[in-house]
């Protein structure tokens, strides 16, 4: 079973992290919103997030922890206002066909500014519980996995009531040469004034690296 603090979920409906941008904040996002570009066998993975040996495919599978203080073993951080993606390293091969797999147990909406570039699916296709999607509507966000220097932006709804947890598999192809590139999360689903504090700005929690070797 799933469980989530009280101010999560009130009278069964989701509850919503209100943040209002600073002008800085938002500056910030408007100028990561202009790196992002569309850019554009089969392996297993390790829990530390290596691609086993294998063909043509790299698959990550990674989980939205909740920033509760009890719930399902492993999906939470018993830390309010730190949420993350664990393991917050990814390792794939240069030139790879990646796909990452996010069972997403959040159920927090963290809304972005109307209209947000990050709400799009950007440098990859994207599923959420099977279904293709293109954008994740506004009420129904919780995270993202945004690479801007590769133009990749993957709109993580929030978990489903019924089935506890929302799986969304993002595809995308893997540069072509070795390197290391910050992945992050751009909703204010941290801690301060602003929510945009904490995990979000820590290596580890909603802030990690997708190395390609």
């Amino acid at each position: 079973m799933t469980g989530i603090r009280p101010k999560r979920v009130a009278a069964g409906r989701r509850a919503v992290r209100i943040a209002h941008w600073p002008v800085a904040a938002a500056a910030g996002a408007a100028t990561a919103a202009l790196a992002l570009a569309a850019c554009a066998g089969t392996a297993g993975t390790s829990a530390a997030g290596r691609p086993a040996a294998g063909a043509g495919t790299d698959r990550v599978e990674l989980i939205g922890k909740i920033d509760a203080d009890m719930g399902a073993m492993g999906t939470f951080t018993g830390k309010d206002g730190w949420p993350a993606v664990a393991p917050a390293d990814i390792h794939v091969r240069a030139g790879a066909t990646v796909v990452i797999t996010i069972r997403e147990y959040d159920d927090m909406v963290t809304p972005l500014a109307d209209n947000s570039p990050f709400l799009q699916v950007i440098g990859g296709t994207e599923t959420v519980n099977g279904k293709r999607v293109r954008a994740v509507r506004n009420d129904m966000i919780a995270h993202t996995f945004t690479v801007p220097s590769l133009g990749i932006n993957a709109p993580l709804p929030v978990a489903s009531m019924d089935g506890g947890y929302t799986t969304v598999r993002f595809t995308f192809r893997a540069p072509a040469t070795a390197g290391t590139y910050q992945w992050l999360c751009v909703t204010p689903c941290g801690t301060g004034d602003y929510g945009i504090s904490g995990a979000m700005h820590t290596d580890g929690w909603m802030r990690g690296h997708l190395i390609v070797s």
